[in-house]
């Protein structure tokens, strides 16, 4: 099926950037700031999705549901976020075709946007030194707006500052939060299988189209003439 729209969403982590290297080296450098054992990158990369907080809790507990004492969380969140806005893009990479399609989505005039739950001063750097920030005339960030996604407000607004119909914007991520941001927007949804998503079978959320490589969006997608 071929998808008419004129405003494309992109999600960050996972979607567009593997910056899980980066993110987990951030949580490390943390614990050991912290006195703690480091974790496995096998497992932070599992823990990554559900944004900052609930990572520095998984990486402080050992565990995907873990709550650590208020007073070292407290402690460890401040920390982890300084870390990580020293090294958003050392060893962090583009997914394959990233650039390439985005470039192609530029040219037949698709304005686009970018939806995350980072906080901003991630968000910001990350675009900026992965040479993304180009492409994107909204970035809606976890810290943004009081709500984040899976609410479909973030996607809402990030539509109102392109200047195109919710309608009329498609949602492409990783996650389950993703697929029901774009839902609760009334937005089709886009789901790479690539990303971060826990190990949850994302096709039970009914994506409108779950994409292997992000080249293959071109394929998904025709760009929609403005309506008066």
């Amino acid at each position: 099926m071929l998808y008419q729209a004129q405003g494309l969403l992109f999600d960050l982590d996972g979607t567009l950037i593997d910056s899980v290297p980066d993110i987990a080296n951030a949580a490390n450098m943390m614990l050991e700031q912290l006195g703690l054992a480091r974790a496995d990158d096998q497992d932070l990369r599992k823990w990554v999705g559900n944004g900052a907080p609930r990572l520095v809790k998984r990486a402080l507990t050992g565990h995907i549901d873990g709550e650590p004492e208020a007073s070292i969380f407290e402690q460890a969140l401040p920390l982890f976020f300084d870390l990580y806005a020293d090294h958003v893009y050392v060893d962090s990479a583009l997914y394959p075709g990233v650039l390439e399609t985005l470039e192609y989505f530029k040219q037949q005039g698709f304005v686009m946007g970018c939806v995350t739950n980072k906080p901003s001063r991630h968000t910001v750097s990350l675009l900026e030194d992965a040479g993304l920030s180009q492409f994107f005339s909204s970035i809606v960030a976890g810290d943004t707006l009081p709500t984040h996604k899976p609410d479909a407000e973030p996607l809402l607004h990030a539509a109102q500052q392109l200047g195109v119909p919710a309608q009329s914007c498609i949602m492409i991520g990783d996650s389950v939060n993703d697929i029901l941001a774009g839902q609760a927007a009334s937005m089709p949804v886009f789901c790479l299988t690539y990303g971060y998503n826990q190990g949850l079978n994302l096709g039970a959320k009914n994506p409108d189209a779950l994409v292997d490589h992000f080249s293959d969006l071109t394929g998904l997608v025709t760009k929609a003439q403005a309506r008066d």
